[in-house]
């Protein structure tokens, strides 16, 4: 390093916190989305001190920490001079159940790929490098595999050495033979309190389903870029779209004061705030989040326009594919802005504010580097300014410009570059935000379409009935075919797939992605010389050229055809440079051919590129150049048995068995890691290597045993064909259950028969049963309760299966016998508060909900439903009775939101149903009408028209026809059947207001069946039906037009 020459440093520091640990890892399979990763359910509100390793990235101007052990998370970024924090560093590490595997901790800066939410691993320890740079920076490698997809991700946190930004450079490479998910985005907390102001260049903002709304005000014109105009509603997911830019950034004008993003626009189009919501039912979450540093509020970075759930398939904003063999890499600039008095515009050289007053215009200038040259700023051709620059990094300045009234289209030049151009960022894009017009649901195209939005949501099974459907419509349609035909690749059921690329091919042999499937199901039926036919006529495809001469690569490799393997390696590489797996086999070829040299100087080019890639890193080991011990320290994050199978299966694809071994006898105990190990001996040819081993799988734990893999079928069918060991029977039904084959697996589970002594067994067994069978689920969860009675799990499951077939007394039983001996596990409370409250228990459920203390996953609102209810339901009980007076307190305490229970109360809360009970308590206690309730239920359609139809509009309707007031129930009841035909509660308004009785019972007693919401999907639940509907039992509301008419005799009144 020259003398004088600026340097970052990277350091490790133990940082101290409060921390709020999670535990408790759920030995049930999570079959679906996440699978094989398990959950964890227990979390506290006792926090300790707890020092954390952080890797320290640091120059003069900012300082950022990144904790390797809960996700690579950049913990928080401060810009030196003010000690002001650019990325919310929380002082707590507070795990919440908010993430899909559950524990997840606010602030920092996050990178999240593979699947909506938050990556499986963000609050797991990941891979992680550091190195100083010869160009004086410095960076931090941290890294994780998404093993659904078994695609790796990598990013380096790079920091120069005189730069008041940090910037990140992301990698994502799908490692497997088939399509998978497309999701990334960055999510980075920072304070809300100081004038927050969100810079967001756009003009329409999306939500999570497509549907899109204006920006940068609401429709109702309130400003919402300014934080506090958020004073409404509930959580804010602002997708702001519509603006060709590369920047966002925010301010807080209080403390002049801010925080900017760039990035091309092709490498990260999306861009998203993120606001918990201002009222109780947001700010709870300060509380349960951080100790000290206040309410946060995230932005974030995505490849997408939105994180799409599922009704943003019905929008032109759909899901993404990841195709096989892909690698994606972008970079981004993240920065502190000080002193300029708000953001007008940002990237890697500067930030600047445009203001102008009465007294002139100027503009505010701070660099993010050291800059010198020439800037120019034009406004319609007039130069404003041109003037010779030097700036250090973080220099602010004020400069006038030679203008009294707002510039129009201003241009900033630096160096006779083009940075800025005003006419480019407020241009509004032409995009289609909407369906096109016509457009056929139930068309071909539009149901296999749909077929495919499932499958990139890995909602396979729903995806397999939309491909079904396509075929029963168009037996020929191609893109189904091999859409369907991938499905059963992932399946294992290949000779299914097979059959349909024929088909496929049969109606186009030179079908693309039908000859890349028909290789890939080949190749692993063994038939090569028909999987090189496929793979030959695909790389006529640009699409699939890269990833089919790789899979010819591998083929031509596993029957040890070195050199026409290496031509084919070159060919994929000349059509995708970053093929992760192609650059890995041209390591492999090499050393195989005996070129170590060539082999050394390849894998060392990749890991330079990737510290954190362990194929080559096991390259470097076996050509000598690393220790065993240095291989293995390398692999630091959480499942490490995974990392060793998946690089063992590396090599096993390509008949590299020696290899394949070695690895694994790196790995640490696990049964997979054993069977594996047994599984290639015998394939090699030593049985009775196989054999022992696989005897020694069997006396190693059955949980968190999770097999996943598509290989996993053959080495656990061979595993069952050589020793009559229960263990090997369930993995490969947990793997059949994953791959939608649950009729086999079930088989497979009945053959056990009782043997099994894990109680996840028969858990999993009874989920299975539990849709055929009700007496032989219910007697696997009593045999899995019997092996672990102390398991909060095995009575939490009983109780369930019990409350949901509405044994509500043997249910009740086994609630107290779980939370009697898991006191104060929230799970198993308010369970038991709801067989109290369905066992009428009331005044004992009211205590309990007292006394529990609920830590919530985001959105969860269970604990305050069941308060509001039990108190309605005691409310009903006291009027019968005639104690009227505890009936009105029941009332009053439905309404209130005991923030204990892990809710707070958003700014609207629909209160017809409470309204009206007390209505009726005040009609028989006083003989007195409330005008006050009864026009609040009546109005509250046309206040709140924004509300969710339920059977709260039911009460608005009987009032007006009961009190003759209000003209528009036959609108609102014709608005309700409209938005849904199918409703229950709808229906039994119609019946009830034109006194078809019949009809009326007929749905009362009809079952009503609830919809279980997709991931992040948020749907509304009319839990006041059952109210309404025992109201009516009761004779509520022929005994309150009664009493109305007794009170206030009028020819107005309708009849019944």
């Amino acid at each position: 390093m020259p003398e004088g020459k600026k340097e970052a440093s990277v350091s490790k520091e133990l940082i101290t916190l409060t921390t709020y640990p999670y535990s408790d890892p759920s030995p049930i399979p999570e079959f679906g989305r996440l699978y094989p990763y398990n959950r964890f359910d227990g979390y506290t509100n006792a926090g300790t001190p707890h020092s954390w390793e952080m890797i320290v990235l640091e120059n003069e101007h900012i300082k950022l920490w990144i904790n390797p052990a809960v996700g690579g998370k950049i913990w928080g970024a401060v810009e030196k001079r003010s000690g002001k924090e650019f990325i919310y560093f929380n002082h707590a590490a507070k795990f919440r159940d908010v993430a899909m595997r559950g524990p997840w901790t606010s602030g920092g800066m996050e990178t999240n790929m593979g699947i909506i939410g938050h990556t499986p691993s963000c609050s797991a320890p990941v891979d992680y490098f550091t190195r100083s740079n010869a160009d004086g920076s410095v960076s931090c490698f941290i890294s994780a595999t998404d093993w659904p997809s078994r695609s790796n991700w990598l990013i380096e946190i790079n920091l120069p050495a005189d730069t008041a930004f940090f910037l990140t450079r992301s990698s994502w490479y799908n490692n497997s033979q088939l399509e998978q998910s497309y999701y990334q985005w960055n999510n980075i907390g920072i304070k809300t309190n100081g004038d927050l102001e969100y810079v967001f260049p756009g003009h329409q903002r999306l939500g999570h389903d497509g549907k899109h709304f204006s920006w940068p005000q609401d429709e109702e014109g309130r400003a919402i870029s300014d934080y506090e105009q958020n004073n409404f509603g509930e959580y804010k997911s602002y997708h702001v779209v519509g603006s060709y830019a590369d920047f966002w950034g925010c301010y807080w004008h209080a403390d002049n004061f801010g925080f900017g993003h760039s990035a091309t626009y092709d490498d990260k189009p999306g861009k998203k705030i993120w606001i918990w919501g201002l009222s109780r039912y947001g700010m709870i979450w300060e509380d349960l989040l951080t100790d000290t540093d206040g309410q946060y509020t995230e932005v974030q970075s995505g490849r997408l326009f939105n994180q799409s759930i599922a009704q943003s398939s019905k929008t032109p904003f759909k899901h993404s594919s990841f195709l096989p063999h892909s690698f994606d890499n972008w970079a981004e600039y993240w920065f502190p802005i000080k002193d300029i008095d708000g953001l007008t515009y940002a990237n890697e050289q500067l930030s600047f504010y445009l203001t102008c007053t009465t007294n002139g215009c100027q503009i505010n200038i701070c660099a993010n580097q050291p800059l010198e040259g020439c800037l120019k700023i034009e406004d319609n051709g007039r130069m404003l300014l041109k003037q010779d620059i030097v700036f250090a990094t973080l220099q602010t300045t004020c400069i006038p410009l030679q203008i009294s009234e707002t510039p129009e289209n201003i241009k900033v030049w630096l160096n006779d570059e083009l940075i800025f151009d005003a006419t480019e960022q407020d241009y509004k894009l032409n995009r289609p935000v909407d369906i096109a017009t016509g457009y056929d649901f139930e068309s071909v195209q539009a149901i296999c379409i749909q077929a495919k939005e499932w499958e990139r949501q890995r909602f396979y099974e729903r995806a397999v009935d939309e491909y079904r459907l396509c075929l029963k419509k168009d037996p020929f349609y191609t893109a189904a075919l091999t859409g369907l035909a991938g499905v059963y690749i992932r399946q294992v059921k290949y000779a299914k797939a097979l059959a349909l690329v024929k088909k496929a091919l049969a109606i186009d042999t030179y079908n693309a992605e039908a000859n890349y499937l028909y290789g890939v199901v080949n190749a692993r039926l063994g038939l090569y010389t028909d999987a090189k036919d496929g793979f030959s006529i695909a790389c006529q495809s640009i699409q699939y050229r890269s990833a089919s001469h790789t899979e010819l690569a591998k083929v031509l490799l596993s029957q040890q055809q070195l050199t026409k393997s290496s031509s084919y390696i070159i060919k994929a590489l000349q059509y995708n440079v970053y093929n992760w797996q192609a650059l890995q086999l041209e390591v492999l070829v090499a050393r195989l051919q005996g070129k170590h040299n060539n082999a050394k100087a390849l894998a060392e080019r990749l890991i330079q590129a990737n510290p954190l890639d362990h194929l080559s890193r096991f390259e470097f080991y076996k050509l000598g150049t690393v220790s065993a011990n240095d291989f293995n320290a390398g692999i630091k994050s959480e499942m490490p048995y995974e990392t060793y199978l998946e690089l063992s299966l590396f090599y096993f694809n390509v008949k590299q068995f020696e290899t394949s071994i070695e690895i694994l006898d790196f790995a640490p105990a696990y049964a997979m890691v054993c069977i594996w190990r047994a599984y290639v001996k015998g394939v090699s040819g030593d049985l009775p290597a196989a054999v022992k081993l696989l005897e020694e799988s069997t006396l190693l734990g059955s949980d968190f045993v999770f097999s996943h893999r598509e290989e996993d079928v053959d080495a656990l069918t061979w595993a069952i064909n050589t020793n009559d060991c229960w263990k090997f029977k369930y993995y490969l039904a947990l793997a059949y259950i994953q791959m939608l084959r649950k009729e086999e697996a079930l088989a497979l589970l009945q053959q056990c028969n009782n043997e099994p002594d894990s109680y996840t067994f028969y858990i999993v067994k009874a989920n299975l049963l539990r849709e055929i069978n009700f007496d032989a689920a219910l007697s696997n969860l009593y045999r899995a309760y019997e092996l672990a009675p102390t398991q909060w799990r095995t009575a939490f499951s009983l109780c369930n299966y019990l409350a949901v077939n509405k044994n509500w007394e043997e249910a009740l039983q086994m609630a107290k016998k779980g939370y009697h001996v898991n006191a104060g596990n929230y799970y198993l409370g308010l369970q038991l508060a709801n067989c109290l409250m369905h066992t009428s228990n009331f005044t004992e459920g009211i205590k309990l909900l007292q006394q529990l203390t609920v830590l919530p996953n985001e959105g969860a609102s269970e604990g305050r439903n069941i308060w509001k209810e039990i108190h309605v339901f005691a409310a009903l009980d006291e009027i019968k009775d005639n104690n009227l007076q505890q009936a009105l307190h029941y009332i009053n305490e439905a309404r209130q939101w005991p923030e204990n229970l892990g809710v707070g109360k958003p700014y609207e809360v629909d209160e017809r149903l409470e309204a009206f009970i007390e209505s009726y308590i005040s009609l028989l206690k006083n003989g007195v009408n409330s005008t006050e309730l009864t026009q609040y239920i009546i109005d509250y359609r046309k206040n709140h028209p924004g509300t969710p139809y339920s059977s709260n509009d039911f009460l608005s309707m009987y009032l007006m026809n009961v009190l003759g007031t209000g003209d528009n129930k036959e609108a609102i009841l014709s608005s309700w059947l409209m938005h849904d035909q199918n409703d229950m509660a709808a229906q039994w308004a119609f019946s009830f207001l034109k006194g078809d009785y019949n009809a009326l019972n007929t749905i009362s007693a009809a079952e009503h069946k609830k919809r279980v919401p997709l991931p992040y999907e948020i749907l509304f639940e009319d839990r006041s039906f059952q109210f309404i509907k025992e109201m009516h039992n009761r004779n509520f509301f022929s005994q309150y037009k009664n009493l109305i008419t007794l009170q206030q005799p009028t020819p107005m009144l309708n009849k019944l």
